[in-house]
């Protein structure tokens, strides 16, 4: 069992290649992009939470 899943992991790794510089660029676009996001929707929750119920009082 062990060394099917072994003969998988090799089969992959067979299969991977490097991406080209449009490929790498792409994606580095989008990935700090969903972070941007990400973050932007973190602070908003994070003013909500604690700026918010301040002012509120």
């Amino acid at each position: 069992m062990a060394t099917d899943n072994l003969k998988d992991y090799i089969n992959i790794l067979k299969m991977t290649r490097k991406p080209d510089k449009d490929e790498f660029v792409t994606t580095t676009k989008v990935s700090i992009g969903v972070m941007a996001v990400v973050g932007a929707i973190g602070f908003l929750i994070y003013i909500l939470m604690d700026v918010l119920p301040g002012a509120l009082k």
